[in-house]
């Protein structure tokens, strides 16, 4: 195997300011994920409002089934319906 190349002064100057921009960049955009995460998060509150319209409906649909399953449950103790399945 050869030799090793050894930096030049010039290219060490280059590689050192190149570093210091890539550590600034990634400083910039680590700030600005937090802002942004920061944004999201308030957004976020409210993108969810569907869930208590979707809550709504499904405990309306609920009562509704409980209430005729309570009717139903009437009308068969009361006789007005005839069940051969179930018997009182």
């Amino acid at each position: 195997m050869g030799a090793k190349h050894k930096k030049t002064r010039k290219e060490k100057i280059i590689a050192d300011y190149r570093h210091q921009v890539y550590s600034l960049e990634n400083k910039n955009i680590s700030s600005s994920v937090n802002i942004n995460s920061a944004k999201i998060s308030r957004n976020d509150e409210h993108s969810y409002s569907y869930v208590l319209h979707d809550i709504s409906k499904t405990l309306v649909i609920t009562l509704t089934l409980i209430g005729l399953q309570i009717i139903l449950f009437f009308l068969v103790k009361k006789h007005i319906i005839s069940l051969s399945i179930v018997s009182y």
